[in-house]
C-alpha cells in the first residue's frame, strides 16, 4: 500500500459514469451519522494527480449483481458498526458529507492501470478534504463478494489512518505484512486481522496487534478508527449491561425476537424474560452474517450467553467452542429471569474487536418437560489413553450413547456407541495433538441429544509434558508431566504474568486470578522453550 507524505492542495475531478447501468440499491447502515464512506459500484471517471500518473482513466462497474452489492454492503456495515459512520451506496449522501469527513471507495472491475492487488488507498485520506478516492478490485477477487466486502473495509481501514497488521516471530524476525491470523480457513472460528488477510477466515475483525512499524509497535485498529483525527467516534450502547439496566423481552405468544449490538470489546447486554410458570425455554443467539448469510462465511463476533436466576447468579452459561452461536434448552420454574450476552475469547483470537449486531430469538412452552435434564461430557489423559466420562440425568431411560470424534472440533464422526447406562469410556487415539469429543445420546422415546464438546490434546509417546485441554473453563490449566520444568505465563502482549514449576505428573496452574482471553504457556527446559497457547473461558 501506499502512504501519503508530503500534502499538496489538489483537487481530484470526479465525474459522474459514461455509461448507464442497472440503479444501484440505495443503502445505508448509520444515517444520522455525520462521517460517510461511500462504497461506489457504478463506475467512476477518475482524474486526480494522486492516482494513475494524473492521467484520467474509467473505473469500470464490477461484474455484481445488486444482491452481491447488498452482500458487500452489509459486510462493511457490521465492520463499522461500532462506530458514528454510515456506510452508504448513495452518492447524494456522500456528497452531503462534509469533504473532511467522507471517503469514496471505487469498487471496480478495471485494475490494469495500478497492477495486481485487491485495492490501494492512501492513509489518512479520509481526513483531506481533497476527494482522492480508494480502489477495490473486484476482477482481482473473482467477484467474491466475500473478498470484495473485505477489501472495502481493508481500504476504508487505510484511509482511517490504518497500516497493516503485520507478523513477527518472538525474536521480532519479520514473517508476513499482512498478518494471516489462526485457526482453520472457512471453519467458524477462524479468524484474521481486517488489516491483515483476511480473505479466508469467517471471523475478520478490527485488531490490537503489531503493525508495518515494527514488532514493538502495537496498532489499536478500534482506538485509532474511532480517534480524535476521524472527528467521529463510537456509538452508543443501545442495551443496559446490568440486571437493573435491563431490556425487557416481550414475547408474541410462545415466541419472541430480540436483537442488539456489542459495541465495545467489554460491553454487556442484558435481557429480562419472566416466565409465568414452569416450562420448556429456548434460545437461540446469531451474530449478523454468520456463515451462509449473505451468500458468503463472516461474522464479528464470537456470541457467549449466560442464563442469570432473579438475583443475578449465573446458573449456567452457553458459549459452544467451535461455534460464535449460542443455543438454550432447558426448563425453567416460573419467576424472573436474566440473559446476558458478551462476546468471548476463542482458541483463535482474544474478544478485542468482537464488535456488532447479533440476533436472539425463541420460544417458551409451558407444562413440558425434557426427557434429558443435564448431559455432561469430561475427559482427561492419562498415560497417553483419554479417559472419558459423563453424568445424565434424565426422567426416561436412555436407549444408546455414541461417543463421536472430530479433528477440527466442526465435523464429527461416531467412534463408538456404548450402552445406554455405561458413564465411562477410555480411548487411545491414532491421531495427534487435539481430538474434539462429544455425545450423541438417543432416549427410548427416540429424542435426540448432544453433549457439551470436550478437547483433549495428543502429544505422543516421549513428549515431555502434556497440557489436557487449552481451554480452560475452570481455575486451572491441567499440566501432565514427564520432569521437572519452568513455566511462565505470558499476555498477548508478550508480557511476563505469572510463573512457577511443574513436577512429574499431574500439576495445576492456578488461573483464578486470571481475565477472560487468550494466553501463551511457556513450558521452559534449559534454553528450549515450548509455548502453548491457552484461552480462560
Amino acid at each position: 500500500m501506499i502512504r501519503f507524505i508530503t500534502l499538496c492542495m489538489l483537487v481530484l475531478s470526479a465525474t459522474s459514469a459514461l455509461k448507464t447501468y442497472a440503479q444501484i440499491p440505495k443503502l445505508n447502515s448509520f444515517p444520522t451519522a455525520t462521517a460517510t464512506i461511500f462504497l461506489d459500484f457504478d463506475g467512476q471517471t477518475v482524474n486526480t494527480p494522486y492516482w494513475n500518473g494524473g492521467n484520467s482513466f474509467y473505473a469500470t462497474p464490477p461484474v455484481l449483481t445488486n444482491d452481491q452489492i447488498t452482500a458487500v454492503f452489509n459486510q462493511v456495515a457490521e465492520d463499522f458498526r461500532p462506530f458514528n459512520l454510515n456506510i452508504t451506496t448513495d452518492s447524494a449522501v456522500y456528497f452531503a458529507t462534509s469533504s473532511v469527513k467522507r471517503q469514496r471507495i471505487i469498487i471496480t472491475s478495471y485494475s490494469s492501470w495500478y497492477g495486481s492487488a485487491g485495492g490501494v488507498a492512501y492513509v489518512e485520506s479520509f481526513r483531506w478534504g481533497l476527494e482522492v478516492p480508494g480502489f477495490v478490485f473486484s476482477n482481482l477477487l473473482g467477484h467474491n463478494p466475500k473478498n470484495v466486502a473485505e477489501a472495502a473495509s481493508h481500504e476504508s481501514g487505510h484511509s482511517l489512518g490504518l497500516n497493516h497488521q503485520t507478523r513477527y516471530d518472538a525474536n521480532c524476525n519479520f514473517l508476513n505484512e499482512y498478518n494471516p491470523g489462526t485457526g482453520v480457513s472457512n471453519s467458524e472460528i477462524g479468524w484474521a486481522p481486517i488489516m491483515g488477510n483476511s480473505y479466508s477466515k469467517n471471523l475478520s475483525l478490527w485488531h490490537n496487534g503489531t503493525s508495518v512499524n515494527g514488532c514493538n509497535t502495537m496498532q489499536n485498529d478500534l482506538n485509532l478508527i474511532a480517534s480524535n483525527a476521524n472527528d467521529f467516534g463510537f456509538r452508543t450502547d443501545d442495551i443496559g449491561n446490568t440486571t437493573n439496566q435491563s431490556s425487557n423481552v416481550i414475547f408474541n405468544g410462545q415466541a419472541y425476537a430480540v436483537s442488539g449490538f456489542i459495541n465495545s470489546t467489554n460491553d454487556i447486554d442484558v435481557f429480562r424474560i419472566s416466565i409465568p410458570e414452569r416450562g420448556r425455554f429456548t434460545m437461540s443467539a446469531i451474530p449478523s452474517s454468520v456463515p451462509g448469510a449473505g451468500g458468503f462465511s463472516t461474522s464479528n463476533i464470537d456470541v457467549q450467553v449466560s442464563l442469570l436466576a432473579s438475583n443475578g447468579n449465573v446458573i449456567n452459561t452457553y458459549n459452544p467452542t467451535t461455534s460464535v452461536q449460542s443455543v438454550i434448552d432447558s426448563i425453567l420454574n416460573a419467576g424472573t429471569y436474566y440473559l446476558r450476552v458478551t462476546n468471548i475469547s476463542n482458541m483463535n483470537v482474544t474478544n478485542y474487536g468482537m464488535l456488532g449486531n447479533y440476533a436472539m430469538s425463541g420460544a417458551f412452552v409451558p407444562n413440558t418437560t425434557l426427557p434429558v435434564y443435564s448431559l455432561v461430557l469430561n475427559g482427561t489423559v492419562t498415560n497417553n489413553k483419554h479417559d472419558l466420562n459423563w453424568s445424565i440425568v434424565a426422567d426416561e431411560a436412555i436407549e444408546s450413547i455414541t461417543l463421536e470424534t472430530s479433528a477440527d472440533g466442526k465435523t464429527f464422526t461416531d467412534l463408538q456407541e456404548v450402552n445406554g447406562t455405561s458413564r465411562k469410556f477410555v480411548y487411545q487415539p491414532y491421531e495427534k495433538g487435539t481430538v474434539y469429543y462429544r455425545l450423541h445420546v438417543v432416549t427410548a422415546s427416540g429424542l435426540k441429544y448432544y453433549s457439551n464438546i470436550i478437547s483433549l490434546r495428543e502429544t505422543g509417546a516421549g513428549s515431555k509434558y502434556n497440557l489436557i485441554t487449552n481451554l480452560i473453563q475452570s481455575d486451572a490449566v491441567v499440566v501432565n508431566s514427564n520432569g521437572s520444568y519452568n513455566w511462565r505465563l505470558v499476555d498477548m502482549n508478550g508480557r511476563s504474568i505469572a510463573n512457577g514449576k511443574v513436577n512429574t505428573g499431574v500439576n495445576r496452574i492456578n488461573t483464578n486470578h486470571l481475565t477472560n482471553g487468550m494466553y501463551l504457556l511457556q513450558i521452559i527446559d534449559g534454553s528450549e522453550i515450548s509455548t502453548e497457547k491457552i484461552v480462560i473461558q
